[in-house]
Formats: structure tokens, C-alpha cells, sequence
């Protein structure tokens, strides 16, 4: 606990909000703490960005929703729960969800939540302006693959990418998508944790093709 607090750089009061955020709710009993934490740092996640991006940007509104999606977007959260070291500490019904992105995304969103709780708006603020401070400066490199395809596609033919799921497997709590991504002919296909991250992938393929 004290390794998680000195990466997220806060101090809990009440530990007790951090031990939730780092049992997934894929071990059942703690299931509805978890995803509590998770449904309200998502909301709390989404309203800091939202307003540093408000506030260090001139963009249209159209602009700034694609900024904002790339921000919070599981990828995101993914980089940072590795970086605060999430994945040695939180606990799972298996070892190998602790290398899961969805899962670690979603933990770390729930850390967001128990600061929240345990501090209140001004605290969970600076910790996520800290910890996203990279990101918002590499922000120009950063991309919605499925955005820029769909971009790429119409400049080149006017048509749009197509998406297909191929198959579903694994367990109910995690399971696995299978897509494929089809344009003029080519197809890629991947996988991922849910639908959409299945097509993000298959998009960065399809793209790194066309390009």
C-alpha cells in the first residue's frame, strides 16, 4: 500500500478505500466495491481531463472530444497503472489477469475513485494532472486508430473501413474479442478484452498497411 501511495503521490486516510481499488472484482466478493470505485473514477477521470483540456486548448469542440477520448481511454490508463506499479500490487482471480490491460485500466480508474473519496475533488485533481502530465505533453503523437482510419479511408475512396467480430472466447470476466478490419481488400484481425479494443487494434494494423 504505502509503494501504490507514494507513486500516486497521496496518502490515504482511510486505507481501507485503497484495499478496495486493488481487489478486482473479478474475486467475487469484493466485485461491487471494486467496480463502485471504478464507476466513479471513470466520471472523475473524464471531468479533470475534460476541464485541462478546456483550459490549454483553443480547439473546437470536435477536436477536443477526440483529445479527450485518447486521454482516458483504456491505453491510457493502462500506461499509468503500469507506471504506479498496479499490476505487483492489486489482487485478481488469476496471475495472469494481473498482465491484463482492461483489468489494470479498470483498477486504476478505481484508485482514481478511493482518492476521490478519501480526499475530495482538489486531491484526486492533482494527482491525475501529475500523473497524466506526460501524456498531455506527447499528446500530438497520440492518435484514435479507428478516427484516422476512417479519415484515411474516405480521403483515399470515400468509403469507410468495415468491422466484423469473429469470434468471443474465454471466461464470462474475461473474455476475449476476435475483429477483423477490412479495406479495398486488405483485412487485419486481432484481439483484445472487449469489442472496441479488439477494433483498435485491428485499425492500427489495417493502417500501418496502408500507410
Amino acid at each position: 500500500m504505502e509503494n501504490i501511495e507514494a507513486s500516486l503521490g497521496y496518502k490515504f486516510k482511510n486505507k481501507s478505500l485503497l484495499h478496495d481499488a486493488l481487489k478486482h472484482s473479478s474475486i467475487k466478493k469484493f466485485a461491487i466495491r471494486f467496480e463502485r470505485l471504478e464507476f466513479l473514477g471513470d466520471r472523475i477521470l473524464g471531468l479533470v481531463v475534460a476541464e485541462y483540456i478546456f483550459q490549454n486548448s483553443k480547439e473546437a469542440e470536435g477536436i477536443m472530444a477526440k483529445m479527450l477520448s485518447v486521454f482516458v481511454c483504456a491505453d491510457s490508463c493502462y500506461k499509468i497503472a503500469l507506471k504506479i506499479g498496479i499490476d505487483k500490487n492489486i489482487a485478481t482471480a488469476g496471475e495472469y489477469l494481473k498482465n491484463n490491460k482492461t483489468v489494470l485500466a479498470d483498477a486504476m480508474e478505481a484508485a482514481l475513485g478511493a482518492v476521490f473519496i478519501d480526499g475530495g475533488y482538489k486531491e484526486a485533481k492533482e494527482v491525475i494532472l501529475r500523473l497524466w502530465e506526460e501524456i498531455f505533453k506527447n499528446h500530438n503523437e497520440l492518435e484514435d486508430p479507428k478516427t484516422r482510419l476512417q479519415e484515411i479511408c474516405q480521403a483515399q475512396t470515400g468509403k469507410l473501413p468495415s468491422y466484423e467480430l469473429i469470434s468471443v472466447t474465454g471466461p464470462d470476466h474475461c473474455p476475449e474479442f476476435t475483429v477483423s478490419a477490412a479495406f479495398n481488400g486488405k483485412l487485419t484481425k486481432a484481439t483484445g478484452h472487449s469489442r472496441k479494443e479488439a477494433e483498435t487494434e485491428a485499425a492500427k494494423l489495417l493502417l500501418k498497411i496502408i500507410r
